[in-house]
């Protein structure tokens, strides 16, 4: 079922205010979703990379085109929404398709049964040369703040990535409701990643970007991914 933003941010809170860890998981399979409400999670996130995680395949699988990411997370959705029962579940929506008219697709997300978005696939996970070119080129962040920004305006729940103090800003001016610190990629496991902040690292990375966010609003909660 779909939850209203306001009806999620209590939950959160209320978390908070208990000094209760808040957990997003992501959900590649109706299994794996049933069984992380089964877990207790707080927040269930779909999109294009669990569909490759669950092939055998790593997340980064996910910035590659290997396939319409907006289109595979709403075909997932049939299979996550209709087993999970009381934890919402939020869409990855890839802000930079330019073949999507953006407020028309996320109202088709919130109609499905999504009670918010997340950004990714995100050219946030990108630097260098490529990343400049994709800025230059109408394919930057930017869009994505943009995205998060719309979906804030209708009244989903918005959970963005940021990667540095300056995008924790950004998220945080357009409405997020959650900005979340993106450490870099899950290391171990099969597929796993070998090169990553160090715990001590990542500590100060976060931080970093939750003074950040929440000098934008002191509304805004951080949560940390990697």
């Amino acid at each position: 079922m779909a939850f209203t933003r306001e009806e999620v941010l209590a939950r959160l809170r209320q978390n908070i205010a208990d000094g209760i860890p808040i957990i997003g998981a992501g959900a590649g399979t109706g299994i794996s979703a049933k069984f992380e409400e089964a877990g207790g999670v707080d927040l269930i996130v779909i999109y294009n990379s669990g569909r490759f995680r669950m092939a055998g395949r790593g997340s980064l699988a996910g910035t590659m085109p290997y396939g319409d990411a907006n289109a595979i997370v709403m075909d997932m959705a049939g299979e996550v929404l209709t087993v999970v029962e009381d934890t919402p579940v939020l869409a990855g929506v890839c802000g930079t398709d330019p073949f999507r008219q953006m407020d028309v697709f996320l109202r088709e997300v919130e109609a499905i049964g999504f009670s918010g978005v997340q950004n990714f696939p995100t050219v946030g996970l990108i630097d260098g040369l490529y990343r400049q070119n994709l800025e230059e080129t109408g394919m930057g962040y930017g869009e994505e703040v943009e995205m998060i920004r719309t979906a804030h305006e209708m009244g989903l729940l918005t959970t963005p990535y940021a990667f540095n103090p300056e995008e924790g800003e950004q998220m945080a001016a357009a409405g997020a409701d959650i900005v979340v610190a993106h450490a870099g990629l899950t290391t171990k496991g099969a597929i796993g990643a070998t090169t990553a902040l160090t715990l001590a690292e990542s500590v100060g990375f976060v931080q970093a970007i939750c003074d950040a966010a929440r000098g934008v609003s002191e509304e805004v909660i951080v949560l940390c991914h990697g």
